[in-house]
Protein backbone atom coordinates (compact mmCIF):
# COMPACT_ATOMS: atom_id res chain seq x y z
CA UNK A 1 0.00 0.00 0.00
CA UNK A 2 1.15 3.56 -1.17
CA UNK A 3 1.96 6.00 1.90
CA UNK A 4 -0.69 8.32 0.83
CA UNK A 5 -3.19 5.84 0.77
CA UNK A 6 -6.72 5.98 2.92
CA UNK A 7 -10.10 4.87 4.22
CA UNK A 8 -12.77 7.48 4.22
CA UNK A 9 -15.75 5.99 6.36
CA UNK A 10 -19.04 8.13 5.35
CA UNK A 11 -22.68 8.17 5.76
CA UNK A 12 -23.74 6.30 2.92
CA UNK A 13 -27.63 7.71 3.61
CA UNK A 14 -26.69 10.82 3.87
CA UNK A 15 -26.76 13.43 0.75
CA UNK A 16 -24.15 15.60 1.77
CA UNK A 17 -21.52 12.82 2.26
CA UNK A 18 -22.12 11.18 -0.96
CA UNK A 19 -21.74 14.55 -2.89
CA UNK A 20 -18.71 14.61 -0.82
CA UNK A 21 -17.63 11.35 -2.00
CA UNK A 22 -18.22 11.50 -5.46
CA UNK A 23 -16.55 15.25 -5.34
CA UNK A 24 -13.38 13.48 -3.86
CA UNK A 25 -13.04 10.39 -6.43
CA UNK A 26 -13.31 12.90 -9.02
CA UNK A 27 -10.18 14.80 -8.03
CA UNK A 28 -8.83 11.29 -6.60
CA UNK A 29 -6.89 10.63 -9.99
CA UNK A 30 -4.45 7.83 -8.79
CA UNK A 31 -7.11 6.33 -6.82
CA UNK A 32 -5.16 6.48 -3.09
CA UNK A 33 -8.83 6.95 -0.88
CA UNK A 34 -11.25 4.01 -0.54
CA UNK A 35 -14.64 4.74 0.49
CA UNK A 36 -16.80 2.71 3.22
CA UNK A 37 -19.79 3.19 4.69
CA UNK A 38 -20.34 3.61 8.28
CA UNK A 39 -23.74 1.70 8.07
CA UNK A 40 -21.60 -1.28 6.50
CA UNK A 41 -21.18 -3.69 10.07
CA UNK A 42 -17.98 -4.88 8.46
CA UNK A 43 -16.37 -1.60 8.89
CA UNK A 44 -15.82 -2.03 12.54
CA UNK A 45 -14.86 -5.93 12.40
CA UNK A 46 -12.17 -4.68 10.71
CA UNK A 47 -11.39 -1.36 12.32
CA UNK A 48 -12.32 -2.41 16.05
CA UNK A 49 -11.40 0.82 17.51
CA UNK A 50 -14.29 2.54 15.65
CA UNK A 51 -18.13 2.80 16.77
CA UNK A 52 -21.09 3.53 14.90
CA UNK A 53 -22.15 6.42 16.98
CA UNK A 54 -18.13 8.33 16.48
CA UNK A 55 -18.39 7.95 12.79
CA UNK A 56 -22.03 9.08 13.08
CA UNK A 57 -21.15 12.43 14.46
CA UNK A 58 -18.21 13.09 12.00
CA UNK A 59 -16.02 11.83 9.01
CA UNK A 60 -13.47 9.56 9.77
CA UNK A 61 -10.08 9.11 8.01
CA UNK A 62 -7.56 5.59 8.53
CA UNK A 63 -4.16 6.51 7.49
CA UNK A 64 -2.20 3.55 5.89
CA UNK A 65 -0.64 3.73 9.00
CA UNK A 66 -3.50 3.22 10.81
CA UNK A 67 -3.73 6.77 12.31
CA UNK A 68 -7.26 7.89 12.31
CA UNK A 69 -7.88 11.17 11.58
CA UNK A 70 -11.61 12.73 12.62
CA UNK A 71 -13.66 15.82 11.29
CA UNK A 72 -11.76 18.49 10.22
CA UNK A 73 -8.17 16.90 10.43
CA UNK A 74 -9.31 14.48 7.89
CA UNK A 75 -10.55 17.07 5.36
CA UNK A 76 -6.63 18.75 6.45
CA UNK A 77 -5.01 15.98 5.81
CA UNK A 78 -7.30 15.49 1.80
CA UNK A 79 -5.76 18.48 0.88
CA UNK A 80 -2.12 17.03 1.25
CA UNK A 81 -2.70 13.74 -0.87
CA UNK A 82 -5.35 15.21 -4.06
CA UNK A 83 -3.42 16.18 -6.80
CA UNK A 84 -4.38 19.84 -7.57
CA UNK A 85 -6.21 20.31 -3.89
CA UNK A 86 -2.36 19.55 -2.51
CA UNK A 87 -0.89 22.84 -4.33
CA UNK A 88 -3.02 24.61 -1.92
CA UNK A 89 -1.64 23.27 0.90
CA UNK A 90 0.59 25.25 2.18
CA UNK A 91 -1.98 27.72 2.68
CA UNK A 92 -3.33 25.72 5.38
CA UNK A 93 -0.06 26.23 7.50
CA UNK A 94 -0.58 28.83 9.65
CA UNK A 95 -2.83 28.80 12.46
CA UNK A 96 -5.64 31.34 11.55
CA UNK A 97 -6.20 29.27 8.56
CA UNK A 98 -6.77 25.84 10.53
CA UNK A 99 -8.83 27.04 12.67
CA UNK A 100 -10.91 28.80 10.17
CA UNK A 101 -10.93 24.60 8.52
CA UNK A 102 -11.98 23.51 11.96
CA UNK A 103 -15.00 26.51 12.11
CA UNK A 104 -16.25 25.74 8.41
CA UNK A 105 -16.25 21.75 8.96
CA UNK A 106 -17.98 21.93 12.12
CA UNK A 107 -20.90 24.25 10.85
CA UNK A 108 -20.83 22.29 7.75
CA UNK A 109 -21.06 18.68 10.30
CA UNK A 110 -24.35 20.80 11.95
CA UNK A 111 -26.13 21.43 9.08
CA UNK A 112 -25.35 17.62 8.04
CA UNK A 113 -26.88 16.71 11.38
CA UNK A 114 -29.50 18.89 11.23
CA UNK A 115 -30.80 17.53 8.06
CA UNK A 116 -30.51 14.08 9.21
CA UNK A 117 -32.64 14.57 12.00
CA UNK A 118 -35.76 15.90 9.56
CA UNK A 119 -35.20 13.62 6.93
CA UNK A 120 -37.89 11.22 6.19
CA UNK A 121 -35.14 8.22 5.46
CA UNK A 122 -32.31 8.73 7.32
CA UNK A 123 -33.68 10.84 10.55
CA UNK A 124 -36.19 8.46 12.52
CA UNK A 125 -35.70 8.59 16.51
CA UNK A 126 -33.88 5.33 16.68
CA UNK A 127 -30.74 7.30 15.19
CA UNK A 128 -28.43 9.51 16.45
CA UNK A 129 -29.98 12.97 16.78
CA UNK A 130 -27.20 14.61 18.93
Amino acid sequence: MSESLCVIIYDSECGLCTRFKKAVELIDFKNNIRFLSLHDSEVYLKYPELTPDECHEEVHLIKDSGAILKGSEAIDFLTTILPGVSKFAWLMDNESAKKASKIFYKKLNEMRIMKKRNCYTCGSSSKRTK
